[in-house]
């Protein structure tokens, strides 16, 4: 009897804490914003920011220890008359941040993957939901299995004791290079889709008990599309 006093006791903490922590991170709902794109000689050059990315309870898991994790999906779309919409280019940005406790330190990290459409082949599976801006539900780095070549992976790294220039790092995206293998067709009309993912790493033992919740917080924004623009 004991024992089963015990288990209903740490499941209603189980739940309280559940339902408390999850509601309290959702209670702010981050959504991609300033989304630009612009013309640098034979480059595209996008520019967004995150809103709403930062809030109280996010900036206390943050300084807990618990690596987090902002995912960037990123995709040039053109447009097609009469035919589904096609994606041109996929670009990934994961940047990762683990607090130091002891050294006070935040080091950022950066992984960078992008991937084309090689010219000498077509993206015939491609569904359209134009009104959503997305073409599809995968959000896996290489988009259309088939279609798009993967290159590897960049990665940066830095570290900082300020905490503003840190959310900089993590919620801004500046002058960021969409290179598709094909240059962009004149007069033909293009987007890009936008979208974050937030996350926390789950723990090890014994801190994925102490600090459960912080395995919950998982975010994801609605796609965001830019205003259209050509190639002239």
């Amino acid at each position: 009897m004991k024992i089963f006093k015990n288990f209903l006791f740490y499941c209603f903490i189980f739940v309280f804490c559940y339902l408390f922590f999850s509601g309290y991170s959702y209670a702010s709902s981050p959504f991609m914003a300033d989304i630009s794109v612009t013309n640098s000689s034979s480059e595209l050059l996008l520019s967004a920011k995150l809103k709403g990315g930062f809030t109280t309870e996010i900036e206390e898991i943050i300084h807990s220890g618990a690596p987090t994790t902002f995912t960037y999906y990123i995709k040039l779309m053109r447009y097609r008359s009469g035919w589904y919409d096609r994606t041109e280019y996929s670009k990934t940005i994961k940047r990762t941040v683990k607090y130091d406790v002891l050294k006070k330190e935040y080091k950022f990290s950066e992984e960078i993957e992008e991937s084309a459409l090689p010219p000498d082949k077509k993206n015939n599976s491609e569904k359209d939901l134009k009104g959503q801006g997305v073409e599809g539900s995968s959000e896996s780095k290489t988009l259309n299995h088939g279609t798009l070549e993967s290159s590897p992976p960049l990665i940066n790294e830095k570290a900082t004791k300020d905490f503003d220039e840190l959310k900089k790092w993590l919620a801004n995206l500046e002058s960021i290079k969409i290179t598709p293998t094909k240059p962009p067709a004149s007069g033909s009309k293009y987007y890009v889709n936008i979208k974050a993912d937030l996350k926390t790493i789950k723990l090890w033992f014994p801190f994925n008990y102490i600090l459960f919740f912080v395995s919950l917080w998982d975010v994801t924004t609605d796609w965001e599309v830019s205003s259209p623009f050509s190639a002239d």
